[in-house]
């Protein structure tokens, strides 16, 4: 069915393509014809003007009589004015005839209405039974001051036996080309909906579950290939996009059917087993744990929806990064004790600018969590608070377990999550340092990490410092990367 609708498409386009190509072919014929003809015409009349003159050179008007003195001019000359006479008559200023030639007096042609005494020439064609002839009318002053007229003519059946080849062959070159053409559309139409409909059969096979799929090109690199190109782009795109996500739902389901499932089975043991106080406790301390796991998914999974559609959006007020920094770091000195993680900083005080507290904040605590979870039992973690040329240096280090340095340019694309994390059983979305690098860039500064396997991680976040007196401003300087704190 398609391919019938394709071919019906592929005629029309043609038929539209012939009949404005034959318009434009007819239109530029019959211009053509037009010109060359008036050029042939135009030929003409100056031969037939040359004529007149060789006539009238020899012309010699005596008391009413005429005498020819072409028998003493040159032969060339007089080869030249024989021709001239075959279509020849002189008139007196009363329309007498003096003279006529003999094809001339055998056509009986009206009376001119060139005047004798006037200085004009007159150009007129007449049809005389079967010829077609063009005639000249010259006034001439004879002797005494008398006017006569001097009538020359020439035939135009052969010019317009000429014209009438001429237009006979553009009428039986215009159709070959105009069928030719209509040939060649549809050939190039057919071509072009053939590939159309190869693209539509390789569309067709694209689905949400399989996007592995091309359009084909041809590499002739014109619009069909261009469009085809661009459409693969996306399909990549696509394909690169769902299978993250697919990859983040993976991971994401392990995520909460893991703490659900431990959720329930504490649950249950602690109602076929639990018969005092201290066991009740013990098991509602370990599903709070899991609560705030599953709350804290849900919040990444937050998050991540409403990045999908736009930037972060921030509320930023007059801050004092040095306090948010430190009280980040005195809020996870608990976190990293239970995990045996020796925390200290070095924070320069009175860093003021313009900033959104909330998501700072979430900022800090994702990248200490990070450093304080997939770090070892004895590590440290060491937090440097500094400003370099008006831009708030934040550097975040610990001795954990690193990062490949193949997958450093990963670890902040949304739900990737790096070997090492999931070796370590950590559990996580892979979200943290998505949100992060988000944060960083919506402050208009950046998050950059330096990292050897088995040493440990240094992230790095800049951060302008804008007019804190104007937080609804624009206010974006450039910022001057500095070389890494370690």
């Amino acid at each position: 069915m398609k391919s019938v609708v394709l071919r019906r498409l592929s005629t029309r386009l043609a038929i539209k393509q012939t009949i404005t190509f034959a318009l434009l072919v007819v239109i530029l014929a019959w211009s053509a014809y037009a010109l060359v003809t008036r050029r042939i015409y135009s030929q003409l009349d100056d031969e037939l003007q040359d004529r007149a003159i060789s006539v009238r050179s020899m012309l010699q008007i005596r008391a009413g009589s005429v005498k020819w003195l072409n028998a003493e001019a040159d032969p060339e000359v007089r080869a030249q004015f024989e021709r001239s006479m075959r279509y020849y008559e002189l008139l007196d200023d009363e329309g007498h005839t003096l003279d006529i030639s003999h094809a001339m007096a055998g056509l009986h042609l009206p009376a001119s209405s060139a005047e004798p005494s006037s200085d004009h020439s007159v150009w007129q064609s007449f049809t005389a039974g079967n010829t077609h002839i063009r005639i000249l009318d010259v006034p001439v002053l004879g002797l005494a001051g008398r006017h006569y007229l001097l009538r020359v003519g020439t035939s135009l059946d052969q010019t317009d036996e000429d014209c009438w080849r001429l237009r006979m062959f553009l009428f039986a070159l215009i159709p070959f080309i105009i069928l030719a053409h209509a040939v060649n559309a549809l050939l190039m139409t057919s071509y072009s909906m053939r590939r159309l409909e190869q693209a539509a059969a390789a569309a067709k096979q694209i689905t949400a579950f399989d996007l592995s799929t091309r359009l084909p090109i041809t590499g002739t690199g014109d619009e069909i290939d261009e469009l085809s190109t661009s459409l693969n782009a996306m399909i990549a795109r696509l394909q690169s996009s769902f299978q993250r996500m697919t990859e983040f739902l993976r991971t994401l389901s392990h995520e909460i059917r893991q703490p659900l499932t431990v959720l329930r089975s504490e649950t249950e043991q602690a109602l076929r087993l639990g018969n005092n106080e201290t066991n009740y406790r013990d098991t509602l301390s370990k599903q709070l744990e899991h609560v705030e796991l599953l709350a804290r998914t849900v919040s990444d999974l937050m998050e991540l929806a409403q990045s999908e559609s736009e930037q972060i959006k921030l509320n930023r007020e007059k801050e004092d990064l040095s306090e948010l920094v430190q009280t980040a770091l005195d809020g996870m000195r608990g976190q990293a004790g239970e995990h045996g993680i020796q925390i200290s900083g070095t924070v320069q005080q009175n860093v003021i600018g313009a900033f959104d507290a909330g998501q700072i904040w979430r900022l800090l605590l994702n990248l200490l969590d990070n450093a304080i979870k997939f770090n070892h039992r004895g590590g440290s973690v060491d937090v440097v608070l500094s400003v370099h040329n008006n831009v708030a240096i934040i550097s975040i280090s610990d001795t954990g377990s690193g990062v490949a340095p193949d997958e450093q340019a990963h670890i902040f694309e949304r739900g990737y999550r790096s070997s090492s994390a999931r070796k370590s059983h950590v559990p996580g979305t892979g979200l943290g340092l998505h949100f992060a690098r988000s944060i960083a860039e919506a402050h208009g500064g950046h998050i950059e990490v330096s990292s050897s396997s088995g040493k440990g991680s240094c992230f790095r976040v800049s951060l302008p410092l804008l007019n804190a007196s104007s937080p609804g401003e624009s206010l974006m300087p450039t910022v001057q990367p500095e070389a890494p704190i370690n």
